[in-house]
């Protein structure tokens, strides 16, 4: 079992942004020795039941997902990607994300989120993670750190450790599932966490940080040995049941350039292929939102030395289609 990073991934890691990290720990208390932190629903919630995009995944001009028996309802981006047909592979992404709480009714879902996507021969492997409101999977409207991943084996895809064979937890307090008590103010204090997703050069293995901490991973058995194909940074809504109302996103306004006001994610990199951390490049990605009308987003770009490559994104929902 994987304890800690190794030292050339913490030294990749040694920039992130420790504040953030302070304001998450704030609070909370360690498990006993020898114990980690688990979230499990209340409910009788499985790995694929409403829960999880059961997907192949099939790329034109626009993302599409074919679902297969089970699926969420009326998915929708407002993302920036790195281009199809590319022959580079990536070793990981991270952001600051803006902490907020858009109002999500049930059986809706909001997340601000970052995909690190593998696709061969119409088989997509995935591991995602960010902050998201999900009130069929947590049963309440409360923002929290919430991952995501699906691999060739397993293709019903599995939300944070409730599936065996997948996410392991490591950290005694900070865990996939908790809750982010302190939440931006529009026009106000605003509240960030810093998240990454990024291959151990030793162990291969997917590790999941917040600034330097070590939260837990994904063993290299569960993910894609070569690498990431596409990286995909910004915000994802939909529902779980068909023919509802598509949830706010971000803070439910349409982004602008203030960042006090609208849901950002800035300080955006990505680890290349030789396990350096760097900038997005502006001239890999472009911006992508299947409905204008109910959702946006901005690249700004490189904004300044504190906020870098910078987007804001974000709209009302409502009734946005399929």
């Amino acid at each position: 079992m994987m304890t800690r990073l190794s030292r050339e991934l913490s030294l990749m890691l040694s920039t992130n942004d420790e504040t953030t990290l302070e304001v998450v720990l704030e609070g909370l208390e360690e498990c006993p020795q020898g114990q980690v932190p688990i979230h499990k629903p209340r409910t009788n919630l499985t790995n694929n039941k409403h829960t999880s995009y059961s997907t192949t995944f099939q790329r034109s001009k626009k993302p599409h997902y074919t679902p297969n028996i089970d699926r969420e309802y009326n998915e929708h981006f407002a993302i920036i990607r790195t281009f199809e047909n590319t022959t580079k592979k990536w070793r990981g992404a991270q952001a600051l994300f803006n902490i907020n709480k858009p109002q999500v009714a049930q059986d809706q879902y909001s997340k601000a989120w970052i995909w690190l996507n593998y696709i061969q021969m119409n088989v997509r492997s995935s591991i995602e993670f960010g902050v998201a409101v999900h009130t069929k999977l947590y049963e309440d409207d409360r923002p929290r750190l919430t991952t995501f991943w699906m691999s060739e084996n397993q293709q019903d895809g599995c939300y944070n450790a409730l599936c065996p064979e997948g996410y392991i937890q490591v950290h005694k307090s900070i865990y996939p599932g908790m809750v982010y008590d302190q939440i931006s103010v529009p026009g106000g204090e605003q509240q960030a966490v810093h998240l990454s997703v990024a291959e151990d050069t030793v162990t291969k293995n997917w590790v999941l940080t917040i600034g330097t901490e070590m939260i837990g991973y994904w063993p290299r058995q569960t993910y894609m040995a070569e690498g990431a194909s596409e990286v995909y940074f910004g915000g994802f809504a939909g529902t779980t049941l068909p023919d509802t109302p598509s949830p706010p996103m971000g803070t439910g306004d349409f982004p602008t350039k203030d960042l006090t006001r609208s849901c950002f994610m800035k300080q955006l990199k990505y680890v290349i292929s030789d396990y350096t951390i760097e900038d997005i490049n502006s001239n890999e990605v472009e911006s992508y939102v299947d409905n204008p009308k109910c959702y946006g987003v901005m690249y700004h770009k490189y904004v300044d030395s504190d906020s870098r490559e910078t987007l804001t994104f974000g709209g009302p929902g409502g009734q946005c289609g399929k």
